[in-house]
């Protein structure tokens, strides 16, 4: 099983990619998903996650097949697309 997170073209200086495909468990959420990739892409999970809190950023648009994700606990499927998004300027 695996989900694939798309990163806006913006973040691909810093981590090198703008597609990261990434096996999952059965049981997978969000929240372990981030873990398991803060060591390969740590500046990542920096921008989508609130150092404090631990949630979800709110300025950062982070998209469950084209849905906006508000909870870091929700349960991930093969082949879900996660798209990450910086803040909008203006």
């Amino acid at each position: 099983m695996e989900v694939i997170i798309r990163v806006h073209p913006s973040f691909k200086s810093e981590i090198g990619t703008e597609e990261i495909r990434v096996k999952i468990s059965e049981f997978e959420t969000l929240d372990t998903l981030m873990m398991k990739i803060s060591r390969r892409y740590p500046r990542l999970v920096e921008y989508v996650l609130d150092p404090t809190t631990g949630e979800l950023r709110q300025d950062y648009t982070i998209l469950l097949n084209g849905r906006r994700m508000r909870d870091i606990h929700t349960r991930l499927k093969h082949k879900d697309e996660i798209s990450i998004s910086p803040p909008a300027e203006g």
